[in-house]
């Protein structure tokens, strides 16, 4: 049993994030959650009503804190086109280093994880949350192709983000050559 503060929702979701990293996210099933949280499974589906909310809720507060972490290191840059490169690679550092974001976005273990969070509007949320003071500046300026929504730009840097997470670069080995590639690819879709 856990104990988060007797916040049941901490509880909960501290309490998934042991069962997903111990057993992994496809063996994890509500009863395995609600008896490592102490709780009855009637009052985890009070919470989250099935287990794709659940995994979402876990993952969203993995995320929150990781978005915490790159807006903070993102204060020393000035430019959208820093702003967004500079973001995107220290997500691509960051996610390995945090076991719940790395099984879901850098493993082959459980695509249906993936999934599951990758139709989740958390994704969409936080990338249009981080990404928003990037976009706004580079509207105001005038300098966002007039083809390019936050959407697009989060649906962008996402694919590059899981294709640099699920599939490293044998050619890329270095934070030169990271951000090389990454002014490359990105910039001139994003920016005029």
């Amino acid at each position: 049993m856990l104990s988060n503060n007797s916040d049941p929702v901490n509880t909960i979701l501290a309490a998934a994030k042991h069962c997903y990293l111990a057993d992994g996210i496809s063996a994890t099933g509500m009863k395995n959650v609600a008896a490592r949280a102490g709780v009855a499974r009637s009052t985890l589906y009070r919470y989250f009503p099935g287990r794709d909310e659940l995994l979402v809720a876990t993952v969203k507060q993995e995320m929150e804190a990781l978005n915490t972490r790159i807006r903070k290191q993102q204060l020393q840059f000035d430019t959208p086109a820093e702003l967004v490169v500079e973001g995107l690679i220290l997500a691509i550092k960051e996610v390995p280093k945090r076991p719940l974001l790395r099984t879901v976005f850098a493993s082959e273990e459980d695509s249906r994880a993936r999934r599951v969070i990758w139709s989740s509007d958390v994704i969409v949320r936080f990338g249009e949350d981080l990404m928003d003071h990037v976009v706004r500046p580079a509207q105001e300026a005038g300098i966002l192709q007039d083809a390019v929504g936050p959407e697009i730009l989060v649906e962008w840097v996402y694919r590059l983000l899981l294709s640099f997470l699920t599939l490293p670069s044998n050619w890329i080995q270095s934070d030169a050559r990271l951000r090389a590639t990454l002014h490359a690819l990105l910039i001139p879709v994003l920016l005029k």
